[in-house]
């Protein structure tokens, strides 16, 4: 079966049902640009024929305050769970060491939104790699 696409229109036609001025691609052009949104791009319905570009993200200041909002709860418990296993004189889950960097890691939290690079979602604090073994 044959897909048409219509350029500068987003969408697929199947054969018998395309609109107006619509043009055939293959089915590997098909399949690639299917595959290209899974993976995190974006279709370019202006070019002709349709071609994958990388998705455009815009930095959104609601949204990365809200997405570091909910970041500090994973970080945040741990810290109080340390907190509270020193305080009952019990064996403690973090190593100094790796507290410190807890604590480092919030307060990267805490600092982003008035950070050079907010809102700029790809230069968000990295969690530590081991803080996702301890939740």
């Amino acid at each position: 079966m044959t897909i048409y696409v219509v350029p500068g229109k987003k969408g697929f036609w199947p054969e018998g049902s395309s609109p107006e001025g619509a043009e055939p691609i293959s089915d590997e052009l098909h399949q690639a640009l299917l595959t290209g949104e899974c993976d995190g791009k974006s279709i370019n319905w202006q070019s002709s024929p349709p071609s994958l570009k990388d998705f455009e993200f815009k930095a959104d200041p609601t949204t990365e305050r809200a997405w570091r909002d909910a970041a500090l709860v994973t970080p945040c418990a741990a810290r109080d769970r340390h907190r509270d296993e020193q305080e009952l004189f019990r064996p403690t889950t973090f190593t100094p060491e790796r507290y410190v960097e807890l604590l480092g890691y919030i307060q990267k939290l805490r600092d982003w939104p008035q950070s050079a690079a907010f809102p700029d979602m790809t230069q968000r604090p990295p969690a530590p790699d081991w803080l996702a073994e301890q939740t």
